[in-house]
Protein backbone atom coordinates (compact mmCIF):
# COMPACT_ATOMS: atom_id res chain seq x y z
CA UNK A 1 0.00 0.00 0.00
CA UNK A 2 1.64 3.66 -0.79
CA UNK A 3 2.78 5.18 1.92
CA UNK A 4 0.48 8.29 2.86
CA UNK A 5 3.58 10.77 2.74
CA UNK A 6 4.27 9.55 -0.78
CA UNK A 7 3.22 12.00 -3.59
CA UNK A 8 0.70 10.27 -6.33
CA UNK A 9 1.25 9.86 -9.82
CA UNK A 10 -1.53 11.81 -10.99
CA UNK A 11 -2.98 12.06 -15.29
CA UNK A 12 -4.97 15.19 -15.63
CA UNK A 13 -7.01 16.84 -18.40
CA UNK A 14 -9.16 19.64 -18.62
CA UNK A 15 -11.97 18.99 -20.71
CA UNK A 16 -14.54 22.11 -21.23
CA UNK A 17 -18.18 20.98 -21.64
CA UNK A 18 -20.59 23.99 -22.29
CA UNK A 19 -18.19 26.58 -21.18
CA UNK A 20 -18.00 24.71 -17.90
CA UNK A 21 -14.44 23.07 -17.00
CA UNK A 22 -14.02 19.54 -15.63
CA UNK A 23 -10.48 18.81 -14.01
CA UNK A 24 -10.48 14.79 -15.18
CA UNK A 25 -7.13 13.52 -12.56
CA UNK A 26 -6.87 9.74 -12.41
CA UNK A 27 -4.52 8.86 -9.34
CA UNK A 28 -2.05 6.35 -11.14
CA UNK A 29 -0.49 5.26 -8.29
CA UNK A 30 -3.07 4.11 -6.41
CA UNK A 31 -4.62 2.28 -9.38
CA UNK A 32 -1.49 0.29 -9.47
CA UNK A 33 -1.79 -0.98 -6.31
CA UNK A 34 -4.94 -2.22 -6.46
CA UNK A 35 -4.25 -3.69 -9.91
CA UNK A 36 -1.05 -5.39 -7.88
CA UNK A 37 -2.97 -6.74 -4.77
CA UNK A 38 -4.46 -10.74 -5.67
CA UNK A 39 -8.61 -8.81 -6.19
CA UNK A 40 -11.32 -11.76 -7.62
CA UNK A 41 -12.05 -8.04 -9.41
CA UNK A 42 -8.78 -7.45 -10.69
CA UNK A 43 -10.21 -8.01 -15.07
CA UNK A 44 -12.48 -5.33 -13.41
CA UNK A 45 -10.60 -2.94 -12.63
CA UNK A 46 -8.02 -3.61 -15.39
CA UNK A 47 -11.06 -2.46 -17.40
CA UNK A 48 -11.99 1.18 -15.66
CA UNK A 49 -7.90 1.28 -16.17
CA UNK A 50 -8.34 1.04 -19.90
CA UNK A 51 -11.26 3.62 -19.57
CA UNK A 52 -9.45 6.08 -17.89
CA UNK A 53 -6.55 5.72 -19.90
CA UNK A 54 -8.62 7.07 -22.99
CA UNK A 55 -10.23 9.51 -20.76
CA UNK A 56 -6.55 10.70 -20.44
CA UNK A 57 -5.99 10.87 -23.86
CA UNK A 58 -8.66 12.73 -24.38
CA UNK A 59 -10.51 10.27 -26.63
CA UNK A 60 -13.72 10.93 -25.83
CA UNK A 61 -16.84 12.53 -27.76
CA UNK A 62 -16.76 16.04 -26.61
CA UNK A 63 -18.97 16.86 -29.43
CA UNK A 64 -21.59 15.05 -27.61
CA UNK A 65 -20.67 16.48 -24.49
CA UNK A 66 -21.22 20.07 -25.88
CA UNK A 67 -24.79 19.67 -27.67
CA UNK A 68 -27.48 21.34 -25.26
CA UNK A 69 -29.96 19.64 -26.28
CA UNK A 70 -28.47 16.28 -25.03
CA UNK A 71 -29.85 15.15 -22.02
CA UNK A 72 -27.49 15.06 -18.58
CA UNK A 73 -27.37 12.39 -16.13
CA UNK A 74 -26.82 15.53 -13.73
CA UNK A 75 -30.82 16.30 -14.43
CA UNK A 76 -32.23 13.40 -13.08
CA UNK A 77 -33.39 13.85 -9.35
CA UNK A 78 -36.72 13.17 -7.94
CA UNK A 79 -38.96 15.76 -8.20
CA UNK A 80 -42.35 16.38 -7.00
CA UNK A 81 -42.50 14.74 -3.56
CA UNK A 82 -42.72 16.37 -0.90
CA UNK A 83 -39.72 17.38 1.81
CA UNK A 84 -41.42 14.66 4.80
CA UNK A 85 -41.95 12.35 2.18
CA UNK A 86 -38.87 12.61 1.38
CA UNK A 87 -37.11 11.80 4.90
CA UNK A 88 -39.70 9.29 5.50
CA UNK A 89 -39.01 7.04 2.68
CA UNK A 90 -35.00 8.21 3.13
CA UNK A 91 -35.56 6.68 7.26
CA UNK A 92 -37.68 3.39 5.72
CA UNK A 93 -34.62 2.80 3.22
CA UNK A 94 -31.91 3.05 5.97
CA UNK A 95 -34.08 0.66 8.48
CA UNK A 96 -34.40 -2.19 5.95
CA UNK A 97 -30.48 -2.14 4.94
CA UNK A 98 -31.18 -1.11 1.03
CA UNK A 99 -29.13 2.44 2.15
CA UNK A 100 -26.17 1.91 4.55
CA UNK A 101 -25.56 5.00 6.44
CA UNK A 102 -22.52 6.72 8.06
CA UNK A 103 -22.31 9.45 10.23
CA UNK A 104 -19.97 12.38 9.87
CA UNK A 105 -17.38 10.34 11.12
CA UNK A 106 -16.94 8.05 8.24
CA UNK A 107 -14.33 8.52 5.88
CA UNK A 108 -15.82 10.64 3.32
CA UNK A 109 -17.12 13.05 5.36
CA UNK A 110 -14.45 13.93 7.55
CA UNK A 111 -12.62 14.65 4.38
CA UNK A 112 -15.09 17.54 3.57
CA UNK A 113 -14.81 18.62 7.43
CA UNK A 114 -11.17 18.78 7.11
CA UNK A 115 -11.04 20.90 4.20
CA UNK A 116 -13.63 23.27 4.75
CA UNK A 117 -11.65 23.54 8.19
CA UNK A 118 -8.90 24.41 6.41
CA UNK A 119 -10.60 27.04 4.36
CA UNK A 120 -11.57 28.30 7.05
CA UNK A 121 -8.52 28.83 8.64
CA UNK A 122 -7.10 30.52 6.12
CA UNK A 123 -10.48 32.81 5.62
CA UNK A 124 -11.31 31.65 2.30
CA UNK A 125 -14.73 31.11 1.12
CA UNK A 126 -16.60 28.19 1.89
CA UNK A 127 -14.92 25.34 -0.99
CA UNK A 128 -16.33 23.54 -3.65
CA UNK A 129 -16.95 20.46 -5.56
CA UNK A 130 -12.62 20.99 -6.71
CA UNK A 131 -10.70 21.23 -3.48
CA UNK A 132 -12.59 18.67 -1.69
CA UNK A 133 -12.44 16.04 -4.41
CA UNK A 134 -8.52 16.38 -5.02
CA UNK A 135 -8.23 16.53 -1.12
CA UNK A 136 -9.91 12.64 -1.06
CA UNK A 137 -8.31 11.57 -4.11
CA UNK A 138 -4.62 12.34 -3.19
CA UNK A 139 -4.82 11.50 0.72
CA UNK A 140 -7.23 8.23 0.25
CA UNK A 141 -5.35 5.17 -0.85
CA UNK A 142 -9.10 3.72 -1.97
CA UNK A 143 -9.44 6.64 -4.91
CA UNK A 144 -8.88 6.22 -8.17
CA UNK A 145 -10.28 9.22 -10.22
CA UNK A 146 -12.16 12.80 -10.13
CA UNK A 147 -14.63 14.23 -12.41
CA UNK A 148 -14.59 11.34 -15.13
CA UNK A 149 -17.01 11.83 -18.10
CA UNK A 150 -18.82 8.78 -19.33
CA UNK A 151 -21.15 8.58 -21.93
CA UNK A 152 -23.70 6.09 -23.75
CA UNK A 153 -24.70 5.60 -27.34
CA UNK A 154 -27.40 2.94 -27.21
CA UNK A 155 -30.11 3.20 -30.32
CA UNK A 156 -29.60 6.60 -31.13
CA UNK A 157 -30.38 7.73 -27.37
CA UNK A 158 -27.55 9.53 -26.20
CA UNK A 159 -26.36 10.76 -22.59
CA UNK A 160 -23.23 12.32 -20.75
CA UNK A 161 -22.24 13.16 -17.46
CA UNK A 162 -19.81 13.27 -14.93
CA UNK A 163 -18.88 11.23 -12.04
CA UNK A 164 -17.00 13.03 -9.32
CA UNK A 165 -15.08 10.27 -7.78
CA UNK A 166 -14.39 7.05 -8.31
CA UNK A 167 -13.34 4.62 -5.61
CA UNK A 168 -11.76 0.63 -5.75
CA UNK A 169 -12.32 -0.35 -2.11
CA UNK A 170 -13.02 -3.46 -0.37
CA UNK A 171 -12.41 -5.58 -3.83
CA UNK A 172 -15.25 -3.47 -5.40
CA UNK A 173 -15.64 -0.33 -7.79
CA UNK A 174 -17.56 2.44 -5.90
CA UNK A 175 -19.13 5.41 -8.16
CA UNK A 176 -19.22 8.52 -5.49
CA UNK A 177 -21.18 11.97 -5.70
CA UNK A 178 -20.82 14.76 -3.11
CA UNK A 179 -24.02 16.31 -2.76
CA UNK A 180 -23.25 19.05 0.06
CA UNK A 181 -26.89 21.00 0.09
CA UNK A 182 -29.37 18.11 -0.13
CA UNK A 183 -31.34 15.36 0.52
CA UNK A 184 -29.21 12.70 -0.26
CA UNK A 185 -32.21 10.74 -1.49
CA UNK A 186 -33.23 13.66 -3.89
CA UNK A 187 -30.19 12.46 -6.06
CA UNK A 188 -30.16 8.75 -6.35
CA UNK A 189 -31.35 8.92 -9.89
CA UNK A 190 -28.30 10.87 -10.96
CA UNK A 191 -25.92 8.51 -8.78
CA UNK A 192 -27.44 5.10 -9.58
CA UNK A 193 -27.35 6.04 -13.07
CA UNK A 194 -23.81 6.34 -13.30
CA UNK A 195 -23.51 3.60 -11.71
CA UNK A 196 -25.68 1.41 -14.39
CA UNK A 197 -23.14 3.72 -17.15
CA UNK A 198 -20.27 2.41 -15.61
CA UNK A 199 -21.26 -1.04 -15.51
CA UNK A 200 -22.73 -0.90 -18.94
CA UNK A 201 -20.32 1.14 -20.78
CA UNK A 202 -17.14 -1.01 -19.06
CA UNK A 203 -19.09 -4.52 -18.40
CA UNK A 204 -18.90 -4.22 -15.15
CA UNK A 205 -20.71 -6.63 -12.54
CA UNK A 206 -19.74 -5.28 -8.81
CA UNK A 207 -20.22 -1.96 -8.22
CA UNK A 208 -22.04 0.38 -5.56
CA UNK A 209 -22.61 3.70 -5.35
CA UNK A 210 -22.00 6.48 -2.60
CA UNK A 211 -23.65 9.84 -2.06
CA UNK A 212 -22.33 11.55 0.28
CA UNK A 213 -21.91 15.22 2.08
CA UNK A 214 -20.20 16.76 5.42
CA UNK A 215 -22.88 14.85 7.95
CA UNK A 216 -23.50 11.70 6.23
CA UNK A 217 -22.72 9.07 3.57
CA UNK A 218 -25.16 6.52 1.89
CA UNK A 219 -23.88 3.26 0.58
CA UNK A 220 -26.06 1.37 -1.57
CA UNK A 221 -26.85 -0.72 -5.14
CA UNK A 222 -27.71 1.31 -8.24
CA UNK A 223 -30.17 -1.56 -8.99
CA UNK A 224 -32.71 0.83 -5.80
CA UNK A 225 -33.37 3.07 -8.90
CA UNK A 226 -35.54 0.08 -10.50
CA UNK A 227 -36.79 -1.81 -7.62
CA UNK A 228 -37.47 0.29 -4.07
CA UNK A 229 -37.60 3.68 -5.56
CA UNK A 230 -39.19 2.60 -8.88
CA UNK A 231 -42.30 1.54 -6.52
CA UNK A 232 -42.24 4.32 -4.73
CA UNK A 233 -42.51 7.09 -7.06
CA UNK A 234 -44.91 4.94 -9.12
CA UNK A 235 -47.06 5.11 -5.73
CA UNK A 236 -46.91 8.88 -5.65
CA UNK A 237 -47.41 9.30 -9.52
CA UNK A 238 -43.73 10.47 -10.12
CA UNK A 239 -42.37 10.62 -13.60
CA UNK A 240 -38.73 8.49 -14.14
CA UNK A 241 -37.06 9.70 -17.02
CA UNK A 242 -33.72 7.95 -16.04
CA UNK A 243 -35.77 4.61 -17.00
CA UNK A 244 -35.30 5.67 -20.54
CA UNK A 245 -31.39 5.45 -20.49
CA UNK A 246 -31.13 2.55 -18.47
Amino acid sequence: MRNNNQKPMLKHRDFFHQNIKYSFNWNLTNHKVKLSQLHSNREEFKKLGTFLKRVYKGSIPNDLFNRRDNPRVSQFKIKGLKNVFLKSFSKQLIRSGTIMKSDSSAKLPKFVEEVYSNFKKEKKNKPNHGPILKRILIKDNDSIAMEVPIWRINNNISITGHIDLIQIEDNMIKVIDYKPRENLLYSIPQVATYGFLIKKVLDINNLKCISFNISESWEYDPEILLTDIKEYLISHRIPRKWENFL
